[in-house]
């Protein structure tokens, strides 16, 4: 069901559950409709199989995928994906945020991703949720006709004490 433009999360009550391999055709619906670079089945099925994935989902619908490795005492968010239709409404944020706060309860200290140059919206979003930039990859997404750098990004997850 689709809820009324601008309503937000405040119209669901959107849980975040771990998202499992069984789920896959579902998982590739969404991250087809999120945007023009998407990660493949193979893609998602091995991450699915090896790393940590999560889904919000509220009235039976699926709002928003993320998936993330864990080695050692850091994690790295490797994709994050909302149907382009839903984009905008805070989804992705409440998804990374209850995240966030899980692996920090589970003592890890850092996230890392990498996000597109161009990606606006996810480099605000980002900045709101405490991520800085600590470098770039030259020419690591493809884009139409060539390939776009990528920002690196670094949330503490583990405040020391003041």
């Amino acid at each position: 069901m689709a809820e009324p433009a601008g309503m937000g999360l405040s119209f669901f009550s959107p849980e975040v559950d771990t998202l499992g391999v069984d789920e896959l055709d579902a998982v590739m619906t969404l991250e087809r409709s999120a945007g023009p670079y998407c990660w493949s089945k193979a893609d998602w099925k091995s991450s699915l199989e090896q790393d940590l994935c999560y889904k919000l989902v509220a009235d039976n619908e699926l709002l928003a995928v993320a998936a993330f490795s864990v080695v050692c005492d850091e994690v790295s968010l490797l994709n994050i994906a909302v149907p382009a239709a839903c984009q905008g409404r805070g989804y992705a944020s409440h998804l990374l945020q209850h995240c966030l706060a899980a692996f920090a309860a589970q003592h890890l200290k850092h996230c890392f991703l990498e996000v597109r140059r161009s990606n606006t919206a996810a480099l605000a979003l980002y900045k709101k949720l405490g991520f800085a930039s600590i470098g770039e990859r030259k020419n690591y997404y493809p884009v139409a006709g060539g390939r776009e750098d990528a920002l690196v990004l670094l949330c503490q997850l583990q405040r020391k004490e003041q």
